[in-house]
């Protein structure tokens, strides 16, 4: 294929090391990739967090006309590293930067730089943008929605963002991982119904990004879902931000579900609040139908907090009760709880603990992370003009992966912080709580495969049919000692990194000198008073 046609697409890598680190999958690289590919171009995707870093292929890439990059925040000092080598070898190449952080904040995109970026969904205007620049299409840049460019005089701008329909979601193709580069480091396949959240917590970018709350047909994430099994991925995440945000709907996708015979790990994120009828009693039918579903099913909960008032102050519209009844009752029923919490920048030492406790109570896994002043929320507004960002330039945005403070805490230094919800993490990943579930896992939890698992047995014949039940087993049973460990594992590496010594001692002269300047200014007040 002529070498003008040539698309490289790249997903730089997470930054260091952090407890979740270990989940290598792709975001919207794959599926873009894919629609480039029936657009008639020869493309390939690099996304480091599945092949590694410096897995690009240069030599390939040196070629390209143009090489698109996908961003969030945290991502944004690698992608960097990547453009400026990009330079050096293929000078003439056009960078597109798009995702999340392009998309929120597109002026740090082109400080990085970024050619053009491409706001919103790309599915349908990368093609469009592809074939002005290759030459394909006589169109103007200016005609294409979400798009923004580098212009004589400053940064052009073209049509507003379209959120796409639920019918030209339907009208996607299937995601061809063939197109990833060392696709086989992959141990995550996503999947997905529903584009944006009914919700709105004012920290989350999710609302920036899609205004709406659209959804796609559920044949064509059934498709998806069965492929990720055929493929041989253990794990499928259902990637939705709140996958019963339309309970009724998704109850009838879990159906569908059993009766196609998925039989591997399901991960799903949804409001621990779904775990209740709507006359407030808890719904035992839809937890059994979320047990039946897979092997194993993971439900990842934003609890956020333990503290009544700081789930009023992140518009949660719950309370800690009643969520600790519905993480319960998950548990009860054989699923496991991902945990997911935040440190509040006016949390206390107290508020802390609290969180920390409430996690090793309910949850079986636990996500702790810092509030990260997330680009185009309200939050990061309020953050940004009371000056509470401890780094600002874009080199140090490797710190906004939310295990690290970056926002000046009001309660207590921004290393005693840092240092506090460590401490609870190792509470929870300890030695102690890895034998305990072990012993659980032997002695208690134990389950009845379901329909859809006994047909993916049927498939199989003879001593490997016997082998693949005992593995199911084995995975219900030993699933939280696996989840407990791993996590262990990975907070001890982060905590050895060399890259972590030196982010504490950047925070302490960071703190220090935001302590500094505010109390320069407090004094500065005080003598105009006087």
């Amino acid at each position: 294929m002529d070498v003008g046609t040539r698309i490289a697409l790249i997903e730089a890598g997470s930054p260091g090391l952090n407890i979740y680190s270990h989940v290598a999958m792709g975001r919207g690289v794959p599926l873009l990739a894919t629609v480039v590919r029936d657009a008639g171009y020869d493309v390939r995707a690099y996304i480091e967090d599945i092949s590694g870093k410096d897995s690009v292929d240069w030599e390939w890439v040196r070629t390209a006309a143009v090489v698109g990059f996908s961003t969030i925040t945290c991502t944004l000092p690698r992608t960097l590293e990547l453009v400026e080598h990009l330079r050096s070898v293929n000078p003439g190449a056009v960078v597109v930067f798009g995702g999340p952080e392009s998309t929120c904040h597109p002026a740090r995109s082109f400080e990085c730089g970024a050619d053009c970026v491409l706001k919103g969904e790309a599915e349908h205007t990368l093609p469009r943008l592809l074939d002005i620049i290759t030459g394909r299409s006589a169109g103007r840049l200016g005609e294409v929605p979400g798009l923004m460019w580098r212009a004589e005089g400053g940064i052009a701008e073209g049509l507003p963002v379209r959120q796409l329909t639920a019918a030209e979601l339907d009208a996607l193709p299937p995601v061809d991982r063939t197109l990833i580069h060392s696709a086989e480091g992959a141990s995550v396949a996503s999947v997905w119904r529903t584009r944006g959240c009914p919700g709105k917590c004012d920290f989350c970018e999710v609302r920036e990004l899609y205004p709406r709350c659209v959804r796609r047909s559920d044949e064509r994430t059934l498709e998806e879902l069965m492929a990720a099994q055929s493929d041989g991925y253990a794990t499928t995440f259902l990637i939705d931000d709140n996958a019963a945000a339309s309970k009724p709907a998704f109850v009838k996708f879990l159906e569908s579900i059993v009766d196609r015979g998925y039989a591997r790990m399901l991960v799903i994120q949804m409001r621990a609040d779904a775990a209740f009828r709507s006359d407030g009693r808890l719904d035992r039918e839809f937890l059994r139908l979320l047990k039946k579903a897979a092997a194993v099913t993971v439900v990842c909960v934003g609890v956020e907090s333990a503290t009544d008032a700081n789930l009023e102050e992140l518009g949660k519209q719950t309370d800690a009760n009643r969520t600790a009844r519905a993480l319960k009752a998950m548990r009860r029923r054989g699923l496991l709880v991902h945990g997911m919490f935040i440190a509040l920048k006016n949390d206390t030492c107290e508020v802390i603990a609290r969180n920390g406790v409430y996690a090793r109570r309910y949850v079986t896994s636990l996500q702790y992370l810092f509030e990260t002043p997330l680009p185009g929320t309200r939050r990061t507004r309020e953050h940004e003009a009371d000056g509470s960002l401890l780094f600002t330039s874009v080199r140090d945005l490797r710190l906004y992966d939310g295990m690290h403070v970056v926002l000046q805490p009001l309660k207590m230094p921004a290393e005693e912080m840092q240092v506090r919800v460590l401490r609870e993490y190792r509470k929870f990943y300890s030695a102690v709580r890895i034998v305990s579930a072990a012993l659980r896992g032997a002695f208690l939890r134990f389950r009845l495969l379901d329909r859809g698992q006994r047909a993916y047995l049927r498939q199989v014949r003879g001593i490997r049919r016997l082998r693949l039940w005992l593995r199911l087993h084995f995975e219900y049973k030993f699933a939280p000692v696996a989840f407990i460990a791993t996590g262990r594992a990975r907070l001890k590496a982060m905590l050895r990194d060399a890259e972590y010594a030196a982010y504490l001692e950047l925070l302490s002269k960071s703190s220090a000198a935001l302590r500094s300047d505010g109390d320069q200014g407090a004094s500065s007040a005080r003598s105009a008073v006087r």
